[in-house]
């Protein structure tokens, strides 16, 4: 019994050491990028984290087919608490963007688990997008097509072409930013 404890332990140390170095090198790979350096870093490696070890936790349900499970942990994330982009810079709202991005996607793929309907889901995406205008980032180019294909299953055109329109400009500029100005 107890060498399987000392080794439980080993496993969390090795799991908090990877997320330390984890975020330590996202700080590096930031001002390399002459990205903004939040006001408060710890919130941002707060939230980091929380999000990391929600991913894992969903792959491993999705994994077993456990999709209410799955989606019920994405839920969880929605209730907060999220940082404004003043505490921890244009990360936090990627990271944001993100979850609500795998949130929508999985209850799109599985309508008939906790199913919310396609108006309520609108409401769940300009939840993830906020009010704030945020950087461009491909999660919030996910967003914005989620957002797309639901107005499109509602035979809302000229709105899921704005919302297509929109995460093309996004992608647009990403892909341009990438190649230094090309295109």
């Amino acid at each position: 019994m107890r060498p399987r404890a000392v080794g439980s332990m080993s496993r969390f140390g090795t799991l908090a050491i990877g997320m330390v170095l984890g975020a330590g090198g996202m700080f590096v790979g930031l001002a390399q990028a002459d990205r903004i350096v939040p006001q408060r870093p710890d919130v941002l490696v707060a939230l980091g984290q929380r999000l990391e070890v929600q991913h894992r936790a969903v792959d491993l349900k999705v994994g077993k087919g456990d999709f209410a499970g799955a989606i019920e942990s994405l839920e969880s994330l929605r209730s907060g608490p999220w940082p404004s982009s003043e505490d921890s810079s244009s990360a936090a709202v990627a990271l944001r963007h993100d979850a609500y991005g795998r949130l929508v996607r999985l209850r799109l793929d599985h309508p008939d688990v906790d199913p919310l309907g396609e108006g309520k889901l609108l409401e769940v995406v300009a939840e993830g997008l906020g009010d704030e205008d945020s950087e461009a980032s491909p999660f919030t180019a996910r967003l914005w097509a989620l957002r797309g294909e639901l107005y499109e299953s509602q035979g809302q055109d000229d709105e899921a072409l704005e919302a297509y329109e929109k995460a093309l400009e996004i992608n647009a500029l990403l892909l341009e930013r990438e190649l230094g100005g090309e295109l």
